[in-house]
């Protein structure tokens, strides 16, 4: 009878070891939905930047303006670094 409770004690402890260690793990994890979760991301231009277009960004196309709003031409490379209301704010990268 008591190997059934320490066993059942050990398994409720290795059970609850494990789930505060995924805890700890989602809250150190980068966001990876909403605007946040766009920053950092690289992507590629659709519609020239003068300084505002189109570009390319996880599977989605996004309204985007240029951060030192220069021109960026159509296939160029870009990186995500703000989310100012609904657009990007991106530079180019090479």
């Amino acid at each position: 009878m008591r190997l059934f409770v320490a066993i059942g004690v050990l398994g409720g402890f290795i059970v609850a070891v494990f789930l505060s260690i995924l805890g700890i793990r989602s809250m150190r994890d980068r966001v990876t939905s909403g605007p946040e979760g766009l920053i950092g991301l690289t992507g590629k231009v659709k519609t020239k930047l003068e300084p505002e277009g189109i570009v390319y960004v996880n599977r989605e196309d996004y309204t985007a303006k240029s951060k030192d709003e220069t021109s960026i031409e159509p296939g160029a490379k870009v990186r995500v670094l703000a989310v100012d209301g609904t657009k990007l704010v991106v530079e180019k990268i090479a």
